[in-house]
């Protein structure tokens, strides 16, 4: 089973330089919503290990990181191609509906990595 990896300014350079799609979750542990949405995330990180990385962000204590992605609410998923944001989901979503929007973002990435350089090399 994959594993949702915890992301700090530290370390954000991993998320940037991955060379499959990142799914950022920006979260604070005093939000309901986002205790219900991260064991989603925990299953399908299972399920797309390999085409995609996952990562959390605590927005509360990382709020530099999440002010400079223009996170205004938890949680939120941000999702990242050769370094750039390229899709975002705010709030509480279904598993079927994530599933939907992981497929739309992996076809997305096609593109987006044969348009683009890496931010990072």
């Amino acid at each position: 089973m994959a594993k949702i990896e915890r992301a700090t300014s530290s370390n954000w350079k991993e998320v940037l330089k991955s060379e499959v799609p990142v799914a950022v979750e920006f979260y604070t542990p005093t939000c309901p919503f986002c205790r219900q949405l991260t064991p989603i995330l925990e299953k399908l990180s299972g399920e797309y290990a390999g085409r995609m990385k996952f990562a959390i962000v605590d927005a509360s204590s990382e709020s530099d990181l999440a002010m400079g992605y223009g996170i205004m609410g938890v949680p939120t998923i941000k999702f990242f191609c050769a370094g750039r944001p390229i899709a975002e989901v705010v709030g509480l979503t279904s598993e079927e509906e994530l599933r939907a929007i992981f497929e739309d973002v992996l076809k997305k990435y096609k593109k987006c990595v044969s348009e683009s350089s890496p931010l990072y090399a």
